[in-house]
């Protein structure tokens, strides 16, 4: 897994102990270079652990509302939690108000389960947990957190760690234990103190939440339901001691998503380098990461380009992307002219980038191909900031239709067919420049977001169900009226959003209807 590989490379074996409430526990080998888990007989050295309880557990309280599934603030031990001691771990109820789990080496994981030992499908889940510093290792990394549909040894885990303050959703199966989706949040909290986190679990499409925000999400249509509990995992922390407090599993509670805050697909502000960016220097530039908070890429000649592409490679369609990025003035040569910024839908020689130049103020829209690279669209824009400021570059990508912002304004857009999907990264280009020097920083992206709106400013408009009078009407907008666009037809027909969340289409009619941005900046959509 990659993450172990870069930072707890020294370990060469990661025992998961699966604790079962009525049964034992078993050792599970791993490989040396990634941690695995291979099913194993229960029958093994280590002692089956003892419930403490001598009668049986009792269910957890009823809840009060309708809508929860099933809770616990853990001050009563006889909902039935395992309480047992082993080697190299023990878990139990930490009076007056916790669980917690404590695993005495590196290198080891384990999970435990709801005792009642109930199958989730869809569901929402919510969970406090802290590190408790003074029964903790001062040094050393490691993770914790949620686990849900398990069965045996397969199951999803949802982990923090508030050291690296880094997050991960992991994929148990009875071979290997693999990264679905990680990322940095510097909000997570240190030590002693709480973190709140959740996991929306619909169908095989899972949302992360830490401490009420949305930082990721993760799709994988293996498990369909299974149990729910915890897990911890030490990396090369010798002791680790987890609390875990208020576990509530409700029915499927999916947020609303607005403009501003739709899901997080991968997000970086690289102040960690452990999510593996590549550190390397060549004869005409270097790329690495530049403490406290930047990836830089320097090109040390002029007429030279160069690429770096977001490390999981993974492929992205429609999305918005937005990044931070500046030029360094101090490793930059004082005269020559330079262009940088996003390149995007990546595959070999083929991506598009959108790119800035500072000196001239000038901004690209690029096309690279095996053949050669053209520009699709291009302009000036006298608000690009100076050397030393950060510039905020966004790309609305949709189809074949991509929009352009910097520092919050929408300044231009293209449309090109050819590359559908592909991987998200960097793009930094010398022209007469013999040093230049690029700090990128907060760089996310997230599901495809449009901040399309139009207002009615006279009259009546009349809302069909398709682009052209022919259509059927299904409603009426009337002066005053403000409703979200998706887009333009050929024929200047408005792809919109009634506040009722029903689609249709109006004519645009200028003076009739203003849009912001203009309507030659709105995507191109068919019916």
């Amino acid at each position: 897994m990659k993450h172990q590989k870069l930072n707890h490379s020294n370990w060469a074996v990661a025992i998961l102990i699966v604790v079962l409430i009525t049964s034992g526990c078993g050792n599970i080998p791993s490989s040396p270079s990634e941690p695995t888990l291979s099913p194993a007989p229960l029958a093994s050295a280590v002692p089956s652990p003892v419930s403490v309880a001598e009668t049986p557990p009792t269910t957890a309280p009823a809840p009060s509302d309708a809508n929860v599934l099933y809770q616990d603030d853990f001050t009563n031990p006889a909902t039935g939690w395992s309480e047992d001691k082993f080697d190299n771990y023990f878990i139990g109820y930490h009076e007056p108000e916790y669980y917690h789990i404590e695993v005495t080496s590196s290198n080891s994981k384990t999970t435990v389960f709801e005792p009642q030992k109930q199958n989730f499908d869809d569901a929402t889940i919510e969970l406090d947990v802290l590190t408790v510093s003074a029964k903790t290792a001062s040094d050393g990394d490691f993770r914790y957190g949620l686990v849900f549909r398990r069965s045996g040894d397969q199951f999803y885990a949802f982990t923090i760690s508030p050291r690296s303050k880094k997050w991960f959703a992991l994929k148990s199966s009875p071979n290997e234990l693999t990264v679905l989706a990680e990322g940095t949040d510097n909000n997570l909290h240190d030590l002693d103190t709480d973190d709140v986190l959740r996991v929306d679990v619909q169908g095989s499409n899972f949302l992360f939440h830490i401490n009420d925000e949305v930082i990721g999400e993760a799709s994988d249509p293996d498990y369909t339901s299974g149990e729910i509990g915890f897990y911890v995992e030490s990396f090369d922390s010798p002791n680790t001691h987890i609390h875990f407090d208020n576990l509530v599993i409700r029915n499927l509670e999916m947020p609303e998503t607005t403009d501003a805050e739709s899901a997080v697909l991968y997000q970086d502000d690289f102040t960690n380098p452990a999510t593996s960016w590549p550190d390397r220097k060549f004869d005409n530039y270097f790329i690495g990461y530049h403490e406290p908070e930047y990836y830089h890429v320097e090109v040390t000649g002029s007429n030279y380009k160069t690429t770096v592409f977001e490390p999981q490679k993974r492929s992205f369609g429609d999305f918005t992307v937005e990044l931070q990025v500046l030029t360094v003035s101090a490793k930059t040569a004082a005269e020559g002219d330079f262009r940088y910024g996003l390149a995007f839908r990546r595959s070999g020689d083929q991506y598009y980038a959108f790119t800035i130049s500072p000196r001239s103020k000038k901004w690209f829209v690029l096309k690279s191909s095996p053949s050669g690279l053209t520009v699709l669209a291009e302009g000036t824009d006298d608000n690009l900031h100076d050397l030393d400021s950060d510039d905020t570059l966004r790309v609305d990508a949709q189809g074949p239709n991509f929009l352009f912002h910097l520092n919050d304004q929408l300044i231009g857009q293209a449309s090109d067919p050819d590359y559908a999907s592909g991987e998200i990264g960097f793009y930094v280009e010398s022209f007469d420049s013999p040093n230049t020097h690029i700090h990128f920083d907060k760089f996310t992206i997230r599901d495809l977001t449009l901040s399309l709106v139009c207002n009615v400013n006279e009259g009546t408009l009349y809302v069909r169900s398709g682009p052209g009078k022919t259509y059927s009407q299904t409603a009426i907008l009337s002066n005053g009226d403000t409703v979200k666009a998706l887009g333009i037809s050929p024929n200047k027909w408005i792809k919109i959003v009634l506040e009722s969340g029903d689609q249709g289409w109006v004519s645009y009619s200028e003076g009739l209807i203003s849009c912001t941005p203009t309507v030659d900046l709105f995507p191109i959509v068919s019916p």
